[in-house]
């Protein structure tokens, strides 16, 4: 009985070693190599962006005849040397006009890129993170705004495009639901180049419409200060009341 009893402590040290070494790998997973895993796909993501507008700049720069100066003004179309976010808020107006969608937020970040390789010429990069939140019909329209937001001469990259599928429509009255779609975006700009300032691309933005109040006013207000009259003009009115008079008689 006490070999037998001896066997089964034995046993049971082993089972309980296997379920703490078990409990120890499935730590392990989720706190190290999942994190690590995760944050390896991100800079590898990061890093093909950033390939992306290198590569899109070496592009420009092979099209170039040779001899030919470059124009900074021209480059600073892709890449500037300031965030010019008025910039591409006109161009995300413009594509909801373009695409019909409605445009519910803008969110607008700047920062640092980081990169898990340096690359020679850009450690001084900077990001423009563009969050928009629309509402579309369909996916058309949606490609639409896209295919706007793209359309800038500055270099744009689509990070992420997140919507969901309205429901099926399983009568004739049945009214769709509008899209709620979220797009993530980039735009560069390099802030250390201080000597192109003189060259920063001239933004055409409309002029402000100098409302105090904001708010459209319906209740005739507006109108009556436009006909108000000037005290100090002088007004001439001449009412002919015999020739009036003389014409109902005749009738």
């Amino acid at each position: 009985m006490s070999s037998l009893s001896k066997s089964q402590k034995e046993k049971g040290l082993i089972f309980l070693s296997v379920i703490f070494l078990l409990a120890l790998a499935a730590y392990s997973y989720f706190s190290l190599y999942a994190p690590a895993k995760e944050s390896r796909l991100q800079a590898e993501q990061t890093l093909s962006s950033e390939r992306d507008v290198l590569v899109a700049l070496q592009a420009q720069l092979k099209e170039l005849p040779e001899g030919e100066k470059i124009s900074t003004s021209d480059l600073q179309q892709k890449v500037s040397v300031e965030s010019l976010t008025e910039q591409i808020v006109l161009q995300i107006e413009q594509a909801e006009l373009i695409s019909d969608t409605l445009v519910d937020n803008i969110g607008i970040t700047e920062g640092l890129v980081e990169m898990p390789v340096p690359v020679e010429g850009l450690e001084n990069l900077q990001e423009v993170l563009t969050t928009v939140t629309i509402k579309a019909d369909d996916y058309q329209e949606i490609t639409t705004f896209i295919t706007e937001v793209e359309a800038m001469e500055r270099i744009m990259i689509v990070e992420a495009v997140d919507f969901g599928s309205n429901e099926e429509i399983t009568s004739a009255d049945q009214v769709g639901e509008p899209i709620d779609v979220n797009l993530t975006f980039s735009a560069y700009f390099r802030p250390d180049l201080i000597a192109l300032a003189d060259t920063l691309p001239k933004i055409d933005a409309p002029a402000p419409a100098g409302k105090i109040n904001p708010l459209p006013q319906n209740d005739g207000t507006d109108l009556a200060e436009e006909l108000e009259v000037d005290p100090d003009v002088d007004i001439d009115v001449e009412v002919n009341v015999e020739e009036n008079a003389a014409a109902l008689d005749e009738e």
